[in-house]
């Protein structure tokens, strides 16, 4: 579905005076590739005329646009940031999202689109590995969608939260000290899948309990816009991609 709808290359005004595009559509294979997105403003500027020898006022249509990247298979989007469409990645994003719920291939299926940032878990990873005791552990869910989303937490509660016509929850487990393996796992399925997670540990033994939580802005990465090579940026941000989720190992379906 995702790729009918950026084939069509939906236009849409999204704010007064601001009609967005997607363009330039590249299929690198049949489960990736590469779009523009941008949107055209109109502008009065006054000029001088010196053929009349006269001020004039003159309106003038400008389309700003950036680079995105796809693969269908892992449900992943780089967004390149360009500061004079959005002040940040995330906002160009939710412009990506809002045009493809617009799309005729979105519309027909009545579905909801979702384009989540995923946070870098390593940091959240380390202090969960070296803490004293984790006594408390929760996590953000939404419908399902990610294809390796962990089977103990976002698989189950997922397809529950679909069932239920939810849109999004949240759960909580505490112990006395809760097994560090299955909480890795859940935090990279939780990174992966554009979720929040928050753990309230004890750094050591005489300490006091303390939250530490995993959200914030979405992984990033700096290119040269003129020079990059947006296949070489794909497959980049794919092993960012598996990084995240299952540190390296193979995430692409079988089939």
């Amino acid at each position: 579905m995702f790729l009918a709808a950026v084939n069509e290359k939906p236009s849409a005004e999204l704010r007064k005076g601001y009609l967005w595009h997607i363009g330039n559509v590249e299929a690198f294979s049949n489960s990736s590739g590469y779009f523009a997105i941008g949107r055209t403003t109109r502008s009065t500027i006054e000029k001088f005329d010196e053929t009349a020898g006269n001020f004039v006022y003159e309106e003038l249509e400008e389309s700003p646009f950036t680079h995105c990247v796809f693969d269908t298979e892992l449900s992943l989007l780089a967004v390149a940031k360009k500061t004079s469409l959005a002040s940040d990645a995330k906002g160009i994003a939710m412009k990506v999202q809002q045009l493809l719920q617009v799309s005729d291939s979105v519309l027909e299926y009545d579905v909801k689109v979702e384009i989540l940032p995923i946070p870098d878990p390593e940091g959240f990873l380390r202090m969960l590995a070296d803490a004293y005791r984790v006594i408390r552990f929760s996590a953000t869910f939404h419908g399902p969608n990610p294809f390796d989303a962990d089977e103990h937490f976002q698989k189950p509660l997922s397809v529950y939260l679909q069932a239920a016509d939810g849109i999004a929850g949240k759960a909580q487990i505490q112990g006395d000290n809760l097994n560090r393996e299955v909480l890795t796992e859940v935090t990279r399925s939780t990174a992966a899948t554009g979720n929040e997670a928050s753990a309230r540990i004890i750094k050591a033994r005489a300490e006091r309990p303390v939250t530490i939580n995993l959200r914030g802005d979405p992984i990033k990465r700096v290119y040269n816009e003129k020079n990059h090579l947006p296949q070489l940026v794909l497959q980049q941000f794919v092993e960012l991609y598996r990084r995240v989720r299952s540190n390296g190992r193979n995430t692409r379906r079988d089939d």
